[in-house]
């Protein structure tokens, strides 16, 4: 997941919440990241993308990459 799908997302989803589900993710520091812009670390990408993919199935949706 990169800073600008995140950044896409963010008028549909609480980002705070989400980053609290994550664990190892700091919700100021992630917020703060995309205020800025600034590109996620590959730990937190692989933790956001594994825990959006997990609730959004949990819901009947399927994601995929375009």
């Amino acid at each position: 997941m990169t800073i600008k799908e995140l950044q896409a997302l963010k008028p549909y989803l609480k980002i705070s919440k989400v980053a609290e589900e994550v664990e190892g993710i700091n919700k100021h520091t992630l917020l703060s990241k995309v205020r800025r812009g600034t590109e996620l670390t590959i730990v937190e990408s692989d933790r956001l993308e594994e825990k959006l993919e997990e609730v959004m199935t949990d819901a009947g949706f399927t994601l995929t990459r375009s």
